[in-house]
């Protein structure tokens, strides 16, 4: 079994945009593991939520005396944001591609998507397989369409909205709101979020036992972010990819 030259280091701030999340923890970690022996280069993303910053070693040092001194400058940072969970640093497993699907058709990309998930659940099922990934479409998103009688009615603000959902549930962040659409944005760290559970959220308790919920102000959606030619297409159709890799002590 080869040893994995690879490093990562990984980050949770709940509510953070990207742009949060590079300039807060990102760029902070990068610096401080720069000049760190044994480290050949490394690469960073910054998205909602959560930044990893993946490490390649030279192989020329002990992979564990190099997480060591990853693990030490990372946590000697003290400028992180302090919604900011504790960094998670570990060796990241060898794996080796094995196949990859390509499922296209007729269908719609949402329809798709749901059919390559539950493909996956049948692989991982199957307990022959752990290491599978499906690729293809945008990022999905949950919208809620805010009616503007509402707002005036309850006298609530887009923020006000935006931290109720994202207090009761610790897998979404929103609140990139299209002011022109009135519309919030919702992103999810989960595969999957139902709008009947966003729309359940409880936004506000009355004095005489009645409640406001999210559904009561506007409609929620799943939808992809971008879907004009964002995505992957094969001989003019949609097509998503389930890619399978394997770990040195599986037998595909």
């Amino acid at each position: 079994e080869r040893e994995s030259r690879n490093l990562s280091v990984s980050i949770s701030y709940q509510g953070a945009s990207p742009k949060e999340m590079d300039e807060g923890i990102t760029t902070r970690v990068e610096q401080a593991i720069r000049g760190i022996v044994g480290i050949k280069e490394f690469s960073s993303s910054s998205s909602e939520n959560s930044a990893r910053i993946n490490i390649e070693t030279t192989g020329e040092y002990d992979i564990d005396e190099t997480l060591r001194e990853v693990k030490n400058a990372v946590d000697a940072i003290s400028s992180f944001p302090s919604g900011a969970e504790k960094p998670v640093i570990y060796k990241r497993r060898t794996t080796t591609p094995a196949m990859r699907l390509n499922l296209a058709g007729d269908a719609d990309l949402m329809t798709l998507k749901k059919l390559a998930q539950d493909i996956e659940d049948d692989f991982l099922r199957s307990g022959i397989m752990s290491q599978i990934s499906i690729s293809g479409y945008p990022p999905v998103e949950l919208s809620v369409e805010v009616k503007e009688d509402a707002l005036l009615r309850y006298n609530i603000t887009f923020d006000e909205i935006s931290r109720a959902i994202a207090l009761n549930n610790r897998d979404i962040s929103a609140g990139m709101i299209k002011s022109d659409e009135e519309e919030i944005l919702i992103r999810s760290r989960a595969r999957t979020v139902d709008p009947n559970v966003i729309g359940d959220i409880i936004f506000r308790a009355n004095d005489d036992g009645s409640m406001i919920r999210i559904r009561d102000i506007g409609t929620v959606k799943l939808k992809f972010s971008e879907m004009t030619s964002s995505g992957a297409w094969r001989d003019g159709s949609r097509t998503i990819f389930i890619s399978v890799s394997k770990l040195p002590e599986e037998d595909l």
